[in-house]
Parts: C-alpha cells; sequence; structure tokens
C-alpha cells in the first residue's frame, strides 16, 4: 500500500530548543511505527516502556530523552498541558492556501516557537495559553491541542534561537477562528443557549464565543473588550468595531451569559475640588528622592543579563538601611519585600551578601527591615499574592522581579488590555496600602538605541505609559557601562545618568559620553 507521507525523520538539534521547554520536566522519547501503510508516531520512555500522555511519572527531563536518543532510532516529545499548547500544521507541501496562512501567522506573531515537522512536510508551534471551549481540536490540516497529547520536537526552528516561550493567546485565537471554529460548541449557561447580537453572520458569532469564553474564565468588561477589539483589528473589521455600540452591547451580554462584572455595577464616585484641595495641602512624601513618591509604581527596565536583579537588591538594601541608591538617589528608611521569581533561596543570599559586604551592610542592619520571598518553584498568581499583601503589616516598598514571570495562564505581554489589567491590579496594592511598587522588565528584542525609554520595555506600550516613574538602562558602548534615562510623572524631569557595574555593584560614571548608546554591529570607534 503506499504511503501519504514520508518516514518521519526521528532527528533534532539540542541548541535552538527554547530553554523554557528544556527546564519543564514534559519530555518522552517516540519512535516511528508503520501501520497500515501510515506512519504513527509512539511515545515511550528512555527506558523504552510506554509513556503516556496523561501520567505524568511517564515523563522524563529533557537531558534523560536527549541521551536515550543517541545512537537509536527515535526522537524526543514534548508532553502538551499545564498552560503549553500545541498547534500543528499539516501538509503544507501540498496546502498552498493553508501554507500561505502560516506565513502570514508567523509574522503577525513573531515570538510564536514554531519549527518544521519530523515528517518535513508540515510544522507545528508550541506556545503558552489556552484553546478556546468553542474550538475543535482538528480540522483538514489543523491541529490544537492544550492537553493530553504531546508533540514531536525537532529544534529545527523557523527564527534564531529564543530562550523563553511566550503567553500567546492571540495567536492561539487566530488558529482557532479561522481554522477550528465549532459553533456547536460555544459555551453558554445551563438554562438555556442565547444567541449572539444580529449581524456578521460568522465573524459576529466567533465574536460572540471569544466574549462568552472569556466571560466565564472570569475576565472583566474592559478587558474583555480590549480582546475583541484586538480580534476585530487582525480581522480587518475595525470599522464595526467603532460603531459605538457593537463591543460595549456584545460584552455585556455575555457578561450576563457567562461570567460577573459587579465592580462595574458600582455607582461612580466622585469628589469635591475644594475638599480635595483641603485633604490634600501638600504634594506627597518621596520614598526616593527626586524618582518615587509614596504611592506610586515605578518600572525598571533594562537589557538582559544587564545584573537587573543587582540593581534592586541594591535598592532594597538602600531602603532599608536608610542610604543612598548606587550613590546618587538618597532613599527615605522603609520595611521593604523583594519578591523574585527567578533566583533560587541560595543564589538571592550569595548576591545580597555581596552587595552588602560592599557597602559595609551588615545583618543586623536590614534585620526587621528586609524581607524577601522567592517563588521560582510556586505557582501562586500575582491575585492570590496581592490579597496576601493587603492583609499583611505594610511595607514601603515591595519590589517584583521579574513582571513576565507574573503574567497569568492566557494573558499576552503584547496585548494593552492584558498589560493595563495586571499594571491595574499593582495600582490597587500601592493604593490600597501605601506602599510603593516596583516592577522590573526587560527591553524588546533588537537594538533600543533610537527608542523612547517609554517604548523600549518588551510587548505593550501601555506598561510605559501607565507607570508613575520609568527607569531604562541602555547599554553603552563601552563594556559594564550603561545610560540610566528616567520619565516621571509627579517629579521634575531628570537628567540621563551614567552608571558603572563592577561586581557586585552600580555606581556613577560622569565622565561617560552618555550619546553613546551600543548598538549591534556597530563598530566602536577607537581614539
Amino acid at each position: 500500500m503506499a504511503q501519504d507521507k514520508p518516514r518521519p525523520n526521528t532527528g533534532f538539534e539540542v541548541e535552538t530548543i527554547p530553554q523554557d521547554m528544556v527546564d519543564a520536566d514534559r519530555w518522552v522519547n517516540w519512535i516511528a511505527v508503520n501501520r497500515d501503510g501510515k506512519w504513527t508516531k509512539v511515545p515511550i520512555q528512555p527506558s523504552g516502556k510506554p509513556a503516556k500522555s496523561n501520567d505524568p511519572a511517564t515523563w522524563s527531563t529533557f537531558w534523560e530523552c536527549v541521551e536515550a536518543a543517541k545512537g537509536a532510532d527515535m526522537g524526543i516529545g514534548f508532553m502538551l498541558g499545564d498552560g503549553w499548547v500545541g498547534v500543528d500544521f499539516d501538509r503544507l507541501d501540498l496546502d498552498t492556501e493553508l501554507a500561505g496562512w502560516v506565513n502570514g501567522w508567523l509574522e503577525r506573531h513573531p515570538s510564536v516557537y514554531y519549527e518544521t515537522s519530523p515528517s518535513k512536510t508540515g510544522g507545528h508551534a508550541i506556545v503558552r495559553g489556552a484553546k478556546p471551549a468553542w474550538a475543535a481540536n482538528r480540522k483538514g490540516n489543523v491541529e490544537l491541542y492544550d492537553s493530553v497529547r504531546f508533540l514531536c520536537v525537532t529544534g529545527w526552528a523557523h527564527r534564531q534561537y529564543q530562550a523563553k516561550i511566550d503567553v500567546e493567546e492571540a495567536a492561539i485565537y487566530d488558529v482557532a477562528s479561522r481554522w477550528l471554529e465549532e459553533a456547536a460548541r460555544t459555551p453558554a449557561k445551563a438554562s438555556g443557549p442565547s444567541n449572539p447580537p444580529s449581524g456578521g453572520g460568522d465573524a459576529s458569532a466567533a465574536d460572540w464565543a471569544l466574549c462568552v469564553d472569556l466571560a466565564a474564565r472570569g475576565f472583566r468588561a474592559e478587558e474583555i473588550e480590549g480582546r475583541l477589539r484586538e480580534k476585530m483589528a487582525r480581522e480587518g473589521r475595525e470599522e464595526k468595531a467603532a460603531r459605538h455600540d457593537y463591543i460595549p452591547r456584545t460584552v455585556r451580554k455575555a457578561l450576563a451569559e457567562g461570567g460577573a462584572d459587579a465592580e462595574g455595577e458600582q455607582p461612580l464616585e466622585t469628589a469635591d475640588m475644594a475638599e480635595l484641595l483641603a485633604v490634600h495641602p501638600v504634594q506627597t512624601p518621596y520614598l526616593v528622592h527626586g524618582l518615587l513618591r509614596r504611592g506610586e509604581i515605578m518600572g525598571i527596565v533594562a537589557p538582559p543579563k544587564a545584573r537587573k536583579s543587582f540593581l534592586v537588591s541594591d535598592l532594597a538594601l538602600s531602603c532599608a538601611t536608610g542610604t543612598e541608591w548606587h550613590g546618587h538617589f538618597g532613599v527615605e528608611k522603609g520595611r521593604v519585600l523583594l519578591i523574585d521569581n527567578e533566583l533560587t533561596d541560595n543564589e538571592l543570599a550569595v548576591r545580597s551578601r555581596a552587595i552588602m559586604g560592599t557597602r559595609g551592610i551588615t545583618a543586623d542592619d536590614v534585620r526587621g527591615a528586609l524581607y524577601t520571598r522567592t517563588l521560582r518553584n510556586s505557582d501562586r498568581g500575582v491575585d492570590s499574592i496581592i490579597r496576601s499583601l493587603e492583609k499583611s503589616p505594610p511595607f514601603d516598598l515591595i519590589i517584583f522581579d521579574a513582571l513576565y514571570m507574573f503574567l497569568e495562564k492566557g494573558m499576552d505581554e503584547n496585548s494593552n488590555a492584558d498589560m493595563t489589567c495586571l499594571l491595574r491590579k499593582f495600582r490597587r496594592l500601592a493604593a490600597r496600602t501605601g506602599c510603593c511598587v516596583a516592577l522590573v522588565h526587560h527591553t524588546a528584542k533588537g537594538s533600543q538605541a533610537n527608542k523612547d525609554p517609554i517604548d523600549a520595555g518588551s510587548g505593550a506600550g501601555a506598561f510605559g505609559r501607565a507607570l508613575d516613574t520609568l527607569v531604562t538602562l541602555y547599554r553603552h558602548e563601552e563594556d559594564d557601562y550603561f545610560v540610566a534615562h528616567y520619565r516621571q510623572r509627579s517629579s521634575a524631569p531628570r537628567p540621563p545618568l551614567g552608571l558603572h557595574w563592577r561586581y557586585p555593584c552600580f555606581t556613577d560614571a560622569l565622565h561617560l559620553d552618555l550619546d553613546a548608546i551600543y548598538v549591534p554591529g556597530k563598530r566602536k570607534v577607537e581614539d
């Protein structure tokens, strides 16, 4: 019997597989088995025993599977679930319409990890997020799964190496709405089905399905409206989105069907200006002089591996001891909490001890003033953390390092609606407790030399614009030197400042040419 596809290739490239996937213990090996003239990929453990997609006890580490595959005719695969979503595009060698669409999809979603399949006749993507409840798992040559499946991994990546798999709900919805929409599975309340707002046919049905799905998952009205506007913009339906009634009406009805937005129903409270002036006779005092006032939100943005964690640990120590921050900014003494979701407790202690030794700070100097919490191995979400902090003894400064790790399942760093929603949570924390909040974030990919500091951060522009204070570090042409730019909402403008990194601290670099920002590929001009 003729085979419809060639035998799958069990080869793979290790160097191009994202580190996020490598670190996850969700790996299996697989072998190619011919059944009735068709090739099937069967998951196995490194020991050769069967692996099951619904039994994590049969999964292994990445390196165990790589080692087992050496010299053996078997590949490596990744189990989906727990926020890991797989998209499989088959027969791209024959389906020219799908192949063209996939190329456009990758251009619209540049952070998607995409690779060529083992058969080399298709491709698949692995992203973070969730499959919409209204989407089918498979139609034609497109498959979408977020559990009880595995994907063969080749490492034959479409783009250069990327360390992190981003939440890409917009990309998932793009695939689902174009190829996998299944109206019969549209979620609704048990009291009976309802119809989407009239007009628009299938497109309106997809809008409705999206809104009901988000409402059922607890999204608020403004968040759902933002998602719907982005969806309609991707589909070229800006004219209908601009109608004053369509989006609000669709979202209101979806919330009535599958969710709740009780806060949105509360009366709008107003303040008499005369009373406001009486209550606030002077401006809120500083915590970090000239930079950050109490109750404000600050963002610290820098390139990857630019020692951001050292910089904010130094800030935490300055606040806990009431001493200057990197020799320049006066800081009021207060209680500090540093929440880190990247470092181990040991590494955090090692770095803090090094900074303290350099600055002459002892453990007794920070006892009862500086607290830490590492979340590296915790699944605790930002809502739970904020609720706990609102009930705990107050802090003067709370540092969250790093912001991307606080993105919830289904949230997209590139979505203005999602980032606005996340930043509102931190604003609420600051407003209710009176603390300052510092958020550590990374810059976007590529050169930042010609970007305004507000736009240098990765993802949606809402991040830089929603902050009260923004500190952005640019790499300098000279190694271990940086230029810090400042943007403040409630303080006088500050000029840029040169910084010198010398383990384990930053200090001022007053001699630095502040215009000599590093540009990749540009050769340094020697004197």
